[in-house]
């Protein structure tokens, strides 16, 4: 009769004391990973713009791996394999499995469970480790926030604002787009100190057009107009509508023959400080590091481009 009274005691002790793991082993019975899941997505989107919100995704992504190894271990013996697919897949992993073994019966075990801790720390550690490399690499390929450290492009993006730009793989720039130009060589002279961006302008002109403009319009031409006469039709010259973005007046400059393989970049306030191609020269394809989407930050300025 005393051995029952004692068998008793420590099973109401058992169950008035889980085991420290216990609880986070509770977050990962279905349906919880899913709404994990949804807010590491929703980081990695934010994270676009502002990159240090991938480590909070990272650390739900290695407690929800941790998570799965204790839940396995109080529904049977695949902890360990649950915690390996939840590491490496995250959230995503443990959704698959706490809805594959969501009709499992779990047990309240004797004693601390010592061997599934310590597997439990494993994928906290792995989960951790494969979230902090697979994010920014998935952010290095996508679109991502950008600070403008210049812009003469009116109210539209002003300097020390954060942008949006997409990839070329995404959104391959075109005449008419606003960029981000990142510095080449002979930036820094022209700039008097670029640092890694040179600036933000509009791409007017590609890689084998004359540029120019007189009277206070741009004009592109296909070959060299020949300056005695003006611009002729038979030279390919057209002034191009600019009338949705300029800002002020084009002041007189050029022709200059855009080389291959670059872009002419232009500022939408042309008399503004000169931070463009005419002054640091026609852009490298390579220099474009992306077509700007908006401007997500400070959020009173919030607005698509």
């Amino acid at each position: 009769m005393a051995e029952t009274s004692d068998a008793f005691r420590q099973r109401r002790n058992r169950l008035m004391r889980p085991p420290r793991g216990l609880r986070v082993a509770g977050l990962a019975r279905w349906p919880r990973p899913v709404w994990a899941l949804i807010l590491v997505v929703i980081l990695f989107v934010l994270a676009v713009v502002w990159p240090w919100l991938v480590w909070p995704a990272a650390v739900l992504w290695a407690v929800w791996a941790a998570a799965a190894v204790l839940d396995g271990a109080l529904r049977g013996h695949q902890g360990v394999l649950a915690g390996l697919v939840a590491a490496g897949l995250g959230p995503l992993g443990g959704s698959l499995t706490a809805l594959v073994r969501r009709r499992a019966i779990r047990k309240v075990p004797d004693g601390e469970m010592p061997w599934a801790q310590a597997y439990a720390l494993l994928a906290l550690i792995g989960g951790f480790a494969i979230a902090g490399l697979a994010l920014p690499a998935a952010l290095a390929y996508g679109p991502r926030g950008v600070d403008v450290p210049r812009a003469e492009m009116g109210e539209r993006v002003l300097a020390g604002d954060r942008v949006l730009i997409a990839p070329d793989w995404m959104l391959m720039p075109a005449v008419g787009d606003v960029v981000v130009v990142d510095a080449f060589p002979g930036v820094d002279e022209a700039l008097g100190g670029a640092g890694e961006i040179a600036g933000v302008g509009r791409i007017v002109g590609v890689g084998g057009q004359v540029v120019g403009a007189i009277g206070g319009a741009l004009y592109l031409c296909e070959r060299l107009p020949d300056a005695a006469v003006g611009l002729q039709e038979e030279d390919g010259c057209v002034n191009p509508s600019e009338i949705a973005y300029l800002r002020t007046p084009t002041p007189d400059f050029g022709p200059i023959e855009i080389p291959e393989g670059t872009y002419w970049v232009m500022s939408d306030d042309r008399e503004a400080g000169l931070i463009d191609s005419r002054v640091y020269g026609a852009v490298p394809v390579e220099a474009i590091d992306g077509r700007v989407i908006a401007v997500v930050s400070p959020l009173s300025r919030l607005a698509l481009l």
